[in-house]
């Protein structure tokens, strides 16, 4: 006796699953790589104002950034509001970016006149790997 079987394209659910489990995965590491470096600018002592240390912010690609604008914890001038425009680059789900669009932030980054170098972006996004790492294998166990 012959059973009928029934077939069901189920692609669409499931890559549909998977790009949000990548994008939740990417937002985890974008929020967690903005901590980090937020972390390490403070620690350094780098922080007078807090403008660069509340402008970092991290972008899925493709998407505008996590912060749309920020202010200065003290100073005069510095309590204006800024903002970022615009979008991340890349093919949108395709990666997770973490920056500032503070001028003076590749001083502090890489160092000038005499002052020590402090790395906060760098070692955000590279200091950090299994954690980021595990934190898309967790996204990807939930899709």
């Amino acid at each position: 006796m012959a059973k009928n079987i029934e077939y069901r394209d189920n692609t669409e659910e499931v890559l549909s699953a998977l790009e949000a489990a990548i994008k939740r995965g990417n937002e985890a590491i974008g929020m967690t790589a903005e901590g980090h470096a937020k972390k390490k600018i403070t620690s350094a002592g780098a922080v007078d104002t807090g403008r660069l240390r509340n402008s970092i912010t991290y972008a899925l690609a493709g998407e505008e950034p996590h912060v749309k604008s920020y202010k200065a914890n003290k100073g005069g001038k510095e309590r204006e509001t800024y903002t970022y425009d615009g979008t991340a680059e890349g093919k949108k789900g395709s990666g997770v970016y973490i920056g500032t669009n503070v001028e003076y932030a590749v001083f502090v980054e890489n160092g000038a006149q005499g002052r020590t170098p402090v790395h906060f972006l760098q070692d955000a996004a590279t200091g950090h790997t299994d954690q980021y790492k595990k934190l898309m294998e967790d996204s990807m166990k939930n899709a």
